[in-house]
């Protein structure tokens, strides 16, 4: 005579609790990554006229002579083809944030806003307020 277990383990999961931990971890990345600051991190001039509206594609130029399309590190001479390829793609005027160390050989600079000139955009330089 085969005797059968009557008392089986349970095989459910509650995944009640699994819900809960995962809004609680999306709401704390949420309010981390607005704190974390996008980019690359350069000390900016001061300014005291109000802050101008940034454009859309960014060129950082940082002390070490280092170039960046929207956070994304180019070559010196990619410069001219990046800012060509953005020009052709607006249908409107174009305008690039230039942001710059504030120890930045003017030079460099300088180099750029040819670049963006020389299609036809406007430059916006990034300060930060006193």
């Amino acid at each position: 005579m085969a005797l059968k277990p009557r008392n089986r383990p349970s095989t459910d999961l509650s995944l009640a609790s699994m819900s809960d931990i995962v809004f609680l971890l999306l709401i704390f990345f949420m309010l981390t990554s607005s704190f974390v600051q996008q980019g690359v991190k350069v000390d900016l001039p001061q300014a005291s006229a109000n802050k101008p509206s940034e454009g859309k594609y960014t060129v950082t130029v940082t002390t070490e002579g280092a170039y960046y399309w929207n956070d994304r590190k180019i070559k010196r001479d990619e410069v001219e083809r990046y800012v060509e390829a953005a020009a052709q793609k607006e249908a409107g005027p174009l305008a690039i944030t230039l942001r710059t160390d504030k120890d930045v050989i003017m030079e460099d600079a300088a180099f750029v806003m040819s670049h963006i000139a020389k299609h036809g955009g406007s430059v916006v330089i990034a300060t930060k307020n006193k």
